[in-house]
């Protein structure tokens, strides 16, 4: 089942022909474990819209190679590692919590380790809606990425606040969402509001 994935302590999976490695927390997680937004879970496991992502980003490589690659709720940065085998120049996971941040960090190293050494495969803080925490991150991003973001209401407009803010108007911008009906179609009015829609893909 479904669970016996997320209750492993380590994920092996086969992205774009390369086995990569996740370290996984959920075991350790509490139901008293809230994060930062709110909820207990979201960065305790990959969820499957990151490997929907990350394969799709293995069979178009093109979009990130030489790219700096930004990724929001990162988690444990599985979408970064698939950026980074791909051929992105560097990619930058970020997330709330230390903890969070932490396995990502681990992960980065596991997958990427000369990217890892460089400097050029990092885990950062980020706080959707603050222009301070966006600044923090240097320069505006070539791509960014972002898997099951689209949790909750309250987080659509600071999540696009943030988006805006790490763009420009060449940047490019790729979300993969599993649909849990929590009015993500108003995240994708207001999305519209500030970005242009190039393409969107449904299974």
């Amino acid at each position: 089942p479904w669970s016996d994935a997320f209750s492993m302590q380590q994920r092996s999976l086969v992205i774009g022909g390369t086995a990569v490695k996740v370290r996984q927390s959920w075991e350790k997680r509490s139901e008293e474990d809230l994060e930062p937004t709110g909820m207990r879970w979201t960065g305790a496991a990959v969820w499957d819209a990151a490997i929907v992502l990350s394969e799709f980003l293995a069979d178009n490589k093109q979009l990130v190679q030489r790219k700096r690659v930004l990724e929001v709720g990162a988690g444990l940065a599985l979408v970064s590692v698939a950026a980074g085998l791909c051929g992105a120049e560097s990619v930058t996971a970020t997330d709330y919590t230390t903890a969070v941040l932490e396995l990502a960090t681990e992960n980065l190293k596991t997958n990427l380790p000369e990217m890892a050494e460089a400097g050029n495969a990092t885990a950062l803080p980020l706080l959707w809606g603050s222009e301070e925490a966006a600044s923090s991150l240097g320069k505006p991003f070539d791509v960014v990425v972002g898997s099951d973001v689209i949790y909750r209401e309250d987080v659509f407009k600071p999540l696009i606040q943030t988006l805006d803010l790490v763009t420009t108007n060449e940047s490019i911008v790729i979300l993969a969402h599993k649909p849990r009906g929590l009015n993500e179609d108003k995240f994708f009015f207001w999305l519209r509001r500030k970005f242009v829609v190039l393409q969107e893909h449904q299974p």
